[in-house]
């Protein structure tokens, strides 16, 4: 990508991903049939674009949460998607956005990681008439690797004809290996893009077993899927001072019944208030919509189990922040 001159920079270290602990794990390198493609693709670009929805497309399942409001994607998600030929492995990840707290770095750290080991970057947007990113733009060159635009939501565009000379100048002046007006909710053109992009990947190892698709762990989609109703039943500030920490996972004997209890932290007594809700009905509500997207995530039925609890400024805490796992490893 050409060097170009480049907007103030958003300071902090990259982690890289560790290939050979990797490869070694499980069965995952196995024989694979000649011309085999594989790696790392990071999926970048300013909040709710549909970073999330798009991985979630290519996947065919659901993986990543997904709401309307800004900053929902928290943590750098890996989604693998596995064909005859191919192995993709996708990382979405949080909004490019300048930090306002201790929260802010972690998640800038999260996209750093996922370019310093990719393979491929996908930079999204859904501004077909904007600008680039040029924080963006300079994450992926630091990268060293080949990037895609990908401009989604197109099915809202009136005038799809203004594509052309738009996509034509991305690719002319930022350098762009390829670019791609996609509809991520509704699948148009995402067939191609995922095409295209095995095809860009090297001939490689299977990193992962066929039939993994992410290697998150069950605690942490809970909690996911749990702050997800957070965000759809509450507005303003609160769902951006919530975390949620499962506390207990425990089978039960002779039932077989997943038992999880996990508590969903504000940072004001206030903000407990509104969250459990009058006589509890809030709070109930979110259990019940949890529960219901764990199970289908999971497979069975399960018991769920929530509490409120107070953390205040937990935001801004290395203490707390390293307690409801966000913490750069």
């Amino acid at each position: 990508m050409p060097r170009r001159k480049r907007a103030p920079r958003i300071k902090g270290e990259a982690r890289t991903l560790d290939l050979e602990k990797i490869l070694r794990s499980g069965d995952a390198r196995q024989e694979t049939p000649e011309g085999f493609r594989s790696g790392f693709i990071a999926i970048i670009g300013r909040p709710n674009v549909g970073k999330s929805t798009l991985l979630n497309r290519i996947l065919g399942e659901k993986l990543a949460i997904v709401t309307r409001k800004p900053g929902t994607t928290r943590r750098r998600l890996l989604g693998v998607l596995n064909t005859e030929d191919a192995q993709a492995a996708f990382f979405d990840t949080p909004g490019l956005e300048r930090p306002a707290s201790k929260l802010g770095r972690f998640l800038l750290e999260e996209v750093k990681a996922a370019c310093s080991g990719a393979d491929l970057a996908l930079f999204m947007t859904d501004d077909a008439e904007g600008e680039v990113d040029e924080n963006a733009l300079a994450l992926i060159e630091d990268a060293g690797v080949p990037a895609f635009l990908v401009i989604n939501k197109v099915d809202r565009m009136k005038d799809k004809s203004k594509l052309l000379p738009v996509l034509a100048k991305y690719a002319e002046d930022d350098g762009f290996r390829s670019a791609y007006p996609i509809s991520a909710l509704k699948g148009d053109n995402v067939e191609p893009l995922v095409e295209d992009i095995i095809r860009a990947l090297p001939e490689g190892p299977r990193y992962f077993s066929p039939d993994m698709t992410t290697d998150v762990s069950e605690s942490l989609l809970i909690e996911e899927f749990v702050r997800e109703q957070v965000y759809r039943l509450l507005h303003k500030e609160i769902p951006y001072a919530v975390a949620v920490k499962v506390r207990e996972m425990e089978r039960a004997e002779h039932s077989g019944l997943l038992h999880v209890e996990a508590e969903i932290y504000v940072e004001k007594k206030s903000q407990r208030g509104i969250l459990v809700g009058k006589g509890g009905n809030r709070i109930k509500k979110i259990g019940e919509l949890s529960r219901k997207e764990i199970e289908l995530r999971l497979g069975e039925q399960i018991y769920l189990g929530l509490k409120v609890g107070i953390k205040p400024n937990w935001r801004q805490k290395d203490a707390a922040l390293s307690e409801l796992g966000y913490e750069n490893v």
